[in-house]
Order: structure tokens, then C-alpha cells, then sequence
């Protein structure tokens, strides 16, 4: 890993740890708007995946901060922006994409920084 591309990452960490962990705050602090919210787009059992959601970005957002673990952190927090993108252009709310848009780069800036890592994780 380059100088410029390990500071790269590590800026892309920190703030997407720092988004994470807002976002799962807001959500504990709104869970009934955020919890409506998920029924309205069909979501089953809203309350739950409202915690669950807050949870995830709570143990990602933290795991981002350590490099052994920032992959894995990235890898399920874009499977989990994928999903939001497609729920917000199923419904049509396509002036909310920039919502997961830019945390998605930024998770795939990581994930191809830190890929390395990843590989050395799963072979040793």
C-alpha cells in the first residue's frame, strides 16, 4: 500500500466510522419515525430492523476504525448500502440516492485499499 493511498483510506475510515455512528445515534433517537419509515417501504418487523440496523452500524462503524477488521466492516456496510439504494429506487425516491451514493464510494475506496489485508486475514 502506497503513502498517499494509506491516508486515503484511513480519511475514508474515519469518516465514514464517524457517519456510521451518527446515523446509528439519529436512528436510536428517531426509532419511531425511522421504524414508520421501514413499514412504509414494506419492511417487516420495522422495530426490529431498526435495531438491527443501529446495531450493525455501531459494531461496522467501530470496526472500521481497526485496520485487521475494516474490510469486513466495509464489505457488510455496502451490502447494507446495496440494499438501501434498491429499496430507494424500487419506491422511487430517487432524490434520496445521494443518501447511500457517498458513503458507497467511499466504502469502495476502502475496500479496494484494504483488500490486502483481507487477503492476508482469510489465508493466515
Amino acid at each position: 500500500m502506497t503513502e498517499t493511498s494509506f491516508i486515503i483510506s484511513w480519511m475514508c475510515q474515519l469518516y465514514l466510522a464517524f457517519f456510521f455512528l451518527r446515523s446509528a445515534y439519529r436512528k436510536t433517537i428517531n426509532f419511531e419515525k425511522v421504524s414508520v419509515e421501514f413499514q412504509g417501504w414494506g419492511y417487516p418487523f420495522p422495530g426490529f430492523i431498526t435495531r438491527l440496523l443501529s446495531l450493525v452500524w455501531v459494531i461496522c462503524g467501530i470496526a472500521l476504525l481497526v485496520p485487521a477488521t475494516s474490510w469486513l466492516a466495509a464489505v457488510v456496510l455496502m451490502a447494507f448500502m446495496i440494499v438501501a439504494c434498491a429499496t430507494l429506487v424500487w419506491h422511487r425516491e430517487f432524490r434520496r440516492l445521494i443518501e447511500p451514493a457517498v458513503p458507497m464510494l467511499l466504502l469502495a475506496i476502502v475496500i479496494w485499499v484494504r483488500r490486502q489485508d483481507a487477503i492476508i486475514l482469510f489465508a493466515g
